[in-house]
């Protein structure tokens, strides 16, 4: 059954394998309060930002490379800043790995390729 593959793969029920998944802070709220059996690599950007634009393919590739084994979303930070604020970003992007409770357990600065993403996300997978 789709619905329940899809609660396994995502707490929140919103986000795909194999895509990046636009997402809000009640979303986020969600895929972070644990109980994912996989992890979460979270990409804060902004719509303004340069190497956050350059890097929505390499994102996608990486999503799609990675399936089921890593939940892969992005929220914007100019309108849900008070995540950006609780997660204390300061550069943009930041790619942040959850793990599958929710506790972030690495974070990078700056535009990312694909293989780079990969391997961030596949460390904690």
């Amino acid at each position: 059954d789709y619905k329940e593959k899809a609660s396994e793969f995502s707490s929140s029920g919103a986000l795909t394998p194999g895509k990046v998944t636009m997402i809000n802070d009640d979303i986020l709220g969600k895929e972070v309060s644990g109980g994912a059996a996989t992890p979460l690599l979270l990409d804060v950007y902004a719509t303004w930002c340069g190497p956050c634009k350059m890097m929505v393919p390499q994102l996608d590739e990486a999503a799609a490379e990675l399936g089921d084994k890593v939940r892969v979303a992005k929220i914007d930070s100019d309108e849900y800043p008070e995540w950006a604020g609780r997660l204390q970003v300061k550069g943009l992007p930041t790619l942040i790995v959850f793990d599958g409770n929710g506790k972030e357990v690495e974070r990078v600065e700056g535009a990312l390729m694909k293989d780079q993403l990969v391997q961030l996300a596949q460390k904690h997978a």
